[in-house]
């Protein structure tokens, strides 16, 4: 019995480590797979925003490359992506039998710096200079152009990057990466030693939109010339809006006369569906504050057609008083503001009067000159129109006292 007692003793510690150490190998490889993004998602989030690659490329590349995660280039090599070391690489070396016997590997002191190279590394080469011609939202058309650029030798590499990406959602990280309001966690820094997490942990990453947050059924759709749409709340952006609606920001920005770079505000009317070719009613007069833009979108109308109807070349804006058709053609476009007029208007606004509160930011202007005008430090600017950033832009109405 004694002896039974101190071989129990001496077993018991090994059979302990040998449970940890294979840890990895007890979980699922979903369970890997779930890990991998929860553990890279915010640096691949980072350099869709720096170099423009798509989050979901990339977080599927790393999968499929790393096997979520567990291959030897990863765990000894920080290397994620197979990017071999060729005649531009001065950094340290890794060296594996994969196509041929020992090839030579890029070697990275820790993953963000695998991340990193790769972005560049397709950003950089000349080979993969038509990737970054492709909607950035387009992740079909990314990894079919992988493939067709030579990334990868196996003849199935698009399909198993496509698999890889709706399987997991990655497209939602496309989103987040085109949010501007969306705040990237300080990628990770350390190696890739281990995403094992306890055993019996369930990952626990939050969903990008839930139905609580935006739900099609709600109430919130309505319809302006019988097309649905919805107005914005707070903390919305239209990537957010696109992926609840399952549009996608392309198509969204498409209905709404829209670009990637257009400013949106709470309150601001969303079409989820392509507006008409003539309006809901069939003249608007034009009033202060009044764009085409802002006409197109109050009654409905595709902004190119309101523009034919009344003869106007685009960009320009008609004057106030003007009555717009919204139905028939004008036989002669309207009287237009004048460039001089709007210049007067915008200088107008830097000597408002006692009761004014509001300057119209125009072409040029930046936070520091508006608050060198209106006697404010740039953090009361901020502070007073609650902004989180420098970035603004013509038309924007910004508090000043």
């Amino acid at each position: 019995m004694k002896r039974v007692n101190v071989l129990l003793f001496f077993i018991s510690p090994v059979l302990f480590f040998l449970g940890l150490s294979d840890c990895k190998a007890q979980e699922t490889y979903q369970q890997r797979v779930q890990n991998y993004i929860n553990t890279y998602k915010d640096i691949s989030i980072s350099e869709m925003k720096r170099a423009g690659v798509p989050a979901s490329i990339t977080l599927a590349q790393g999968i499929i490359e790393t096997n979520a995660g567990n291959s030897l280039l990863a765990t000894e090599a920080n290397n994620h992506f197979g990017i071999k070391c060729h005649e531009d690489w001065n950094g340290k070396t890794y060296y594996f039998d994969d196509d041929a016997p020992n090839e030579c590997f890029r070697h990275y002191d820790n993953a963000e710096q695998s991340f990193t190279d790769h972005s560049d590394f397709l950003k950089n080469k000349p080979r993969y200079a038509c990737l970054f011609q492709l909607d950035i939202t387009d992740y079909k058309a990314w990894a079919k152009g992988l493939k067709a650029c030579g990334y990868a030798t196996n003849p199935q590499y698009a399909e198993m990057l496509i698999k890889a990406i709706e399987d997991n959602q990655l497209q939602q990280y496309d989103l987040l990466g085109l949010d501007t309001n969306y705040v990237v966690n300080h990628p990770m820094t350390n190696d890739s030693a281990s995403l094992c997490k306890v055993q019996g942990q369930d990952p626990d990453t939050d969903p990008i939109v839930s139905e609580k947050d935006i739900d099609p059924k709600n109430g919130r759709v309505y319809y302006v010339n019988n097309v649905k749409c919805i107005d914005l709340k707070s903390g919305e952006s239209l990537a957010k809006i696109g992926y609840a609606y399952e549009m996608g920001l392309k198509k969204l920005l498409k209905y709404n006369d829209m670009t990637s770079k257009s400013k949106v505000k709470p309150g601001d009317r969303i079409f989820l569906q392509p507006k008409r070719r003539n309006g809901d009613i069939a003249y608007h007069t034009v009033v202060e504050g009044e764009t085409m833009f802002s006409i197109s979108q109050l009654h409905g109308i595709q902004l190119v057609y309101l523009y034919e109807k009344n003869k106007m070349q685009m960009g320009t804006q008609p004057e106030i008083g003007e009555i717009l058709n919204l139905r028939s053609d004008r036989i002669s476009p309207p009287k237009l503001r004048t460039e001089q007029k709007i210049q007067e208007k915008e200088l107008t606004a830097f000597h408002p009067d006692s009761s004014s509160s509001i300057y119209i930011v125009k072409k040029g202007d930046t936070l520091y000159s508006i608050s060198k005008n209106f006697n404010l430090t740039v953090d009361q600017l901020k502070q007073l129109n609650n902004l989180q950033g420098d970035s603004i832009h013509a038309g924007d109405k910004l508090k000043v006292n």
